[in-house]
């Protein structure tokens, strides 16, 4: 039971943060939009002028913030907060990728599945530390096995988006 509300819960988090992003685009003028974009994320901007570093150091600070607010018991919540702000980019962006005319491919192919599953995966993350009740105490825990199978399926899945955008473009 509680897993499956855990899963609802994250759901949730995805979608209101996605279409929190798609009104914030509607809400701002294409200049301010396109600013800000180029400050969080350039590669939306051009995807054909990409470094690997502009793909891995967005991913970097997003996995260092969640995991150092996810394994502290008093403020894990904010790591939810985190991926929900990276959420709430990526339907910005993807209104943004949308509404240009030659970006159809570049959204289907690269923006939208990578950045999906970058979010589900920062989700999960936020359940590396966990608290179990054991008798009558709680017990915090850290759980190695989830958290080197994230970091391992993170590696893989950005070594894929480096293809994939260097194919592409």
């Amino acid at each position: 039971m509680f897993r499956s509300t855990i899963l609802i819960q994250y759901a949730i988090i995805l979608a209101i943060s996605f279409v929190s992003g798609v009104v914030c685009f509607q809400i701002f003028s294409l200049d301010k939009s396109i600013q800000l974009i180029e400050l969080i994320d350039a590669r939306v901007i051009d995807p054909s002028n990409v470094s690997i570093w502009q793909t891995i150091l967005p991913l970097a600070i997003s996995i260092i913030l969640v995991l150092l607010l996810a394994t502290h018991p008093y403020i894990a919540l904010f790591a939810q907060f985190i991926v929900a702000i990276r959420a709430t980019f990526f339907g910005f962006s993807s209104v943004f990728l949308l509404t240009q005319q030659e970006s159809m491919t570049v959204y289907s192919l690269w923006w939208f599945p990578f950045q999906l599953v970058y979010c589900i995966l920062l989700l999960i993350l936020c359940s590396v530390y966990t608290i179990r009740k054991v008798g009558g105490t709680r017990k915090h825990f850290f759980q190695k096995k989830l958290f080197v199978s994230l970091l391992v399926i993170f590696a893989i899945i950005c070594t894929f988006e480096i293809i994939v955008i260097s194919y592409i473009f």
